[in-house]
């Protein structure tokens, strides 16, 4: 099944909802692994997504949300959020891939550039942008479109995570003021989540009900 705007479903039925939500999960499983074990062991530490829920809620507004309703917020952005958000976009917005490309490939340019007028620029900053800016242009050569999509929605769930909320908490662009590493991480962590979800919900969606 292809993505395109030209439907326009009002209410999504049930078993799309169930859908969307087991596209959800299977990509949340495979992030948790790639946060909470393999990036601790490459960095020395994890991925947590509940330290930036904490991080919007003290610098907005002072407030300190207990471990497990962060937890509970995160998991619930990820089984539901996301995949509701990518339903709506997916159906809605015409040409979405592009425009959800290009978001990526101008704000992440513009926060290296800003290094780069800074003085702090880095090498791995650059090794960065590449890897990143690669991986959007593979929709040019890729010849499976829903793998290209997914793909794009992956890359746009970083932006929302770290170029979105992470300035909202406080925190660098993209944090890239960090140093990048996590940045990186959570970069790789983010296109794996989204692109499975993106890929398992399509296809349930396309077998068609009682398949």
């Amino acid at each position: 099944m292809t993505m395109t705007a030209d439907a326009k479903p009002a209410i999504p039925a049930m078993r799309t909802l169930m859908n969307l939500f087991a596209g959800g999960l299977a990509g949340l499983l495979i992030w948790e692994v790639w946060a909470r074990v393999l990036t601790k062991a490459v960095l020395g530490y994890p991925l947590e997504p509940a330290g930036l829920i904490d991080a919007i809620a003290q610098h907005r507004f002072g407030l300190s949300v207990p471990y497990l309703v962060r937890e509970a917020l995160h998991y619930g952005v990820g089984i539901v959020g996301y995949p509701v958000a990518y339903f709506v976009i997916s159906r809605l917005v015409p040409r979405w891939p592009v425009v959800l490309d290009a978001i990526v490939f101008v704000t992440f340019s513009a926060g290296v550039a800003a290094l780069i007028a800074a003085g702090k620029f880095a090498p791995i900053h650059f090794i960065f942008w590449t890897a990143a800016v690669g991986l959007i242009a593979t929709r040019w050569i890729n010849r499976d479109t829903l793998i290209a999509d997914a793909i794009t929605w992956g890359n746009f769930t970083w932006f929302n995570a770290l170029g979105l909320m992470a300035p909202v908490g406080g925190l660098s662009f993209y944090l890239l003021g960090e140093g990048g590493e996590l940045s990186y991480m959570s970069f790789v962590g983010h296109v794996i989540y989204g692109a499975v979800a993106v890929w398992l919900f399509e296809r349930l969606e396309a077998r068609g009900p009682g398949r």
